[in-house]
């Protein structure tokens, strides 16, 4: 039996979760959406393992980067993406330096982006999203 693969977004919009959701639908993944920082860190505290996390850049309360450091301190072997329109684009290359992403995706973004990035993010556990179970 096979472990789902999880993926987790937040954004503050239901607009991009529900784009995220609909352009991973063809992937063999399992996408949650929570609207918050707080939510992604209590749905991440509550699930026993998620494999992406894919982050908005700026959102109420906490920052998306602060989101994935705290990610990264829990959860060091999660792939973490951050998306944004609006990124300072200094603190972006400081987190990739640091590693703290595993990339960065701007909006608006292709679909064909996400899907990439999302299956080369999966690969690092040497599962391959693009062939259903």
């Amino acid at each position: 039996m096979f472990e789902a693969i999880k993926v987790l977004c937040v954004d503050d919009e239901i607009n991009i979760l529900n784009t995220v959701r609909r352009q991973l639908c063809d992937l063999d993944v399992e996408v949650h959406g929570v609207l918050s920082a707080e939510e992604g860190l209590r749905f991440l505290r509550q699930t026993q393992r998620i494999h992406v996390v894919v982050s908005d850049f700026r959102m109420p309360g906490m920052s998306g980067i602060d989101f994935l450091k705290i990610v990264l301190r829990e959860r060091p072997e999660a792939r973490r993406v951050l998306l944004s329109g609006y990124a300072d684009a200094v603190a972006v290359q400081e987190a990739l330096a640091e590693n703290k992403l595993f990339t960065f995706l701007h909006k608006p973004w292709k679909a064909d982006e996400l899907i990439g990035i999302v299956a080369e993010a999966v690969s690092f556990y040497g599962k391959c999203p693009l062939e259903k179970r």
